[in-house]
């Protein structure tokens, strides 16, 4: 599942078994917030550098799921303080761009969660985090793909209004979820000038299970009449979702309906297709969550429309977290620093 596969690496990412800062300003962020009629509470995070110095903007648009950005675990004698941003990313900018990242809608900065585990439980399966975690009520009444687009243009209004901009560069960096998010933005916000979606979608998300479903059977792993069962349930769960598109009582896979209706009602592709601007597309090709085969397709399609704005980057032999699934560790080149020297050129 995309959000559970998402957050588990995110909090190995920092699994330090330290207890680090729990507030923005201890990761060189400041907070700020914006009370919105609309959306509600909208709280967003700056890189402190240079604060007062006009830049280019780069906005990271983070993965799914109701974790903040901080999380203080408290184990059986240890603590953690595992962070759900992009470190690496957040590194490299801070000097060139102001960074930003929006919080999830109802969430505070770090939150805390006791844990009855001891050190080598927790290392051990560090997804049990998602399952004793309980994202707020105000992220389920809200989170959407048009609540996240929408909270990003807000913020980008204001960051411009106070003089953060330089009037060059805003670049959205979409991760998962998040890069099904940049497409729309960069539609319904033209002062966005370059977009990077890494392992997002092509196609409908809602199309990923079902395609893995076959790809288990053609592999071997169920037979054709198991993955056929899963299929229909697959295809039953969809049309309950699609019915009932803003229902925030009933969920599936750890998202509500009103998320999934959200994200399965917009296609990627169709909206990409819509933009001018460079894109920097990243895939995997052994990503289990965001299948590659209907990234690929974004590419041929692009070339039968004869459209030149699109970098297409194939991480070969990297799972969803590009990185190597046997070793976990980084194939090839990091892709900050690709996508950074393309902006760069563009």
């Amino acid at each position: 599942m995309r959000n559970l596969l998402l957050v588990v690496t995110l909090l190995l990412l920092n699994n330090t078994l330290l207890a680090q800062s729990v507030t923005p300003d201890g990761y060189g962020l400041k907070e700020f917030s914006i009370h919105d009629q609309k959306l509600g509470l909208i709280r967003f995070y700056v890189d402190t550098v240079n604060i007062r110095r006009k830049a280019p903007l780069l906005i990271e648009v983070n993965g799914s799921g109701g974790l903040p950005l901080c999380l203080y675990i408290q184990g059986n004698r240890f603590v953690t303080t595992p962070i759900t941003f992009n470190e690496e990313l957040f590194s490299k900018t801070k000097d060139r761009y102001h960074y930003i990242i929006l919080g999830k809608p109802g969430t505070s900065f770090c939150d805390t969660l006791n844990l009855d585990l001891s050190v080598s439980a927790y290392q051990k399966n560090p997804s049990q985090v998602l399952f004793a975690f309980k994202p707020s009520d105000e992220y389920t009444k809200r989170l959407s793909l048009n609540w996240r687009v929408q909270a990003t243009q807000t913020v980008i209004s204001y960051l411009l209004k106070h003089g953060f901009w330089d009037q060059s560069k805003i670049v959205a960096l979409g991760y998962s979820e998040g890069g099904q998010v940049v497409p729309s933005l960069a539609v319904e916000d033209k002062r966005v000038t370059h977009i990077a979606p890494i392992v997002g979608s092509g196609l409908n998300q809602l199309y990923d299970g079902i395609m893995n479903w076959r790809i288990k059977a053609a592999k071997g792993e169920l037979t054709p009449q198991q993955a056929q069962d899963s299929v229909e349930a697959s295809f039953r769960g969809i049309a309950e979702i699609y019915k009932n598109p803003t229902a925030t009582d009933k969920e599936i896979g750890g998202h509500s309906y009103l998320r999934w209706a959200s994200f399965g009602t917009v296609v990627p592709f169709e909206q990409l297709r819509k933009l001018s601007i460079p894109i920097y597309m990243i895939a995997a090709s052994q990503d289990g969550s965001s299948p590659i085969y209907g990234l690929d397709y974004v590419r041929l399609e692009f070339l039968r429309l004869g459209k030149t704005n699109l970098v297409y980057d194939t991480c070969v032999g990297c799972n969803h977290y590009l990185v190597s699934p046997e070793s976990s560790k980084t194939v090839g080149p990091s892709y900050i620093d690709k996508i950074l020297a393309w902006v760069q050129q563009k």
